[in-house]
């Protein structure tokens, strides 16, 4: 049985058990939030948001698969191999669905794009440096943002043992996480000790690490557009939440709101449900509520927020993830020919260098991956 076939039957085990407890979680906000609150007020609040900051949120939400799909065509063009916005903003919004439904701690999202860029003729080696630039600029930029958000809370004087710790366990994992791959890429798998390649799991993915191109994974300018573009999209997560709050009729602390998104992100991710159901419901009203935010107020940005980043992608993103996987032909926008190449050139596909397949792609092991 293949990984892939593994991701499959995620949702109907432990995956299916991870739903019903987040939806659990989630029911207990909200039945939590609305006991103190006036019912009637919660209910006035979401029938009365102010129309036009609405579409600016689903304006800044649509904004965020842009730059993910940036990402994609920031490395695609680095190798040689460009891809077009609109089969880039398709993949990310797959990626997303990949993420958010499958809990599988990055790992579901990566055997996606790899295969999707496999299709579309890129190289292996550019194959898995675009999933590793990907990982890498994701931890480095959550690494920054989340610093400055544990900032803000100092300083306003709302820290607590809790936060500190979680943080410092996060930052921890992130920056290990990406000196690890950095340091491994390209790198011989004989000259790392062969106790640690007995380990069927970490072989594999130092197989996966060793295959990927080290020219383009360290490159300092692919790495800092990359990570400027991850960082964009927390900037216009926190955004969207600071436009619900003003829609539906307070005016927030911009840095505020940053903070706590960034702290509710937090304990999204060290939870276990998909894409931190109830979790983050949780720690986003009671962080909201610190900076000043009415409770019933805070519940509806945050349901608002979570309608439109975390349910309303879902139906387009599976739709699109089963045509990233099922299509073999490249299409106007696609990957074709290389162009200038940064990294090593289109190799044939034989047993010294596999096009990566689902046993190929490594697992995001600390969990951070994905919104």
């Amino acid at each position: 049985m293949t990984n892939t076939d593994d991701t499959k039957r995620a949702p109907h085990g432990a995956g299916g058990l991870s739903w019903l407890l987040g939806a659990a979680l989630l029911a207990a906000v909200v039945v939590a939030a609305v006991h103190y609150t006036d019912q009637r007020a919660f209910f006035r609040l979401l029938r009365d948001a102010e129309p036009w900051w609405v579409a600016v949120a689903v304006l800044l939400q649509a904004t965020t698969y842009l730059a993910q799909g940036g990402i994609w065509r920031r490395v695609a063009s680095a190798c040689g191999y460009p891809l077009g916005r609109g089969p880039a903003f398709d993949l990310s919004l797959a990626k997303l669905f990949a993420d958010q439904a499958i809990p599988s701690a990055g790992l579901s999202s990566s055997i996606l794009v790899a295969k999707a860029l496999e299709q579309r003729q890129v190289p292996s080696p550019a194959v898995k440096a675009s999933v590793l630039v990907d990982i890498v600029s994701y931890h480095l930029a959550y690494a920054i943002a989340l610093s400055a958000a544990l900032a803000i809370v100092v300083a306003r004087g709302q820290s607590n043992v809790a936060i500190v710790i979680a943080s410092v366990l996060v930052l921890a994992v992130c920056m290990g996480l990406s000196a690890g791959v950095l340091a491994l890429v390209g790198r011989s798998r004989e000259r790392l000790a062969a106790a640690v390649q007995k380990i069927p799991a970490v072989r594999k993915v130092l197989e996966f690490v060793a295959g990927a191109d080290p020219r383009l994974v360290r490159s300092p300018r692919v790495l800092a557009e990359t990570i400027a573009l991850q960082e964009s999209i927390f900037l216009l997560d926190a955004a969207t939440v600071w436009f619900l709050i003003l829609a539906l009729g307070q005016r927030a602390s911009v840095t505020g709101v940053f903070a706590s998104f960034m702290v509710a992100n937090l304990f999204r991710t060290m939870g276990v449900v998909p894409g931190g159901l109830g979790t983050f419901e949780a720690t986003s009203v009671l962080t909201l509520r610190m900076v000043g935010v009415d409770v019933g107020l805070a519940l509806s940005a945050t349901l608002l927020f979570r309608g439109l980043s975390f349910w309303l992608p879902m139906l387009p993103g599976y739709w699109l993830s089963r045509r990233a996987l099922a299509e073999p032909r490249v299409r106007r926008g696609d990957a074709g020919p290389p162009r200038t190449v940064l990294s090593m050139p289109p190799r044939s596909a034989d047993a010294s260098s596999p096009m990566p397949t689902g046993r190929d792609v490594p697992q995001d092991q600390s969990g951070v991956h994905g919104r």
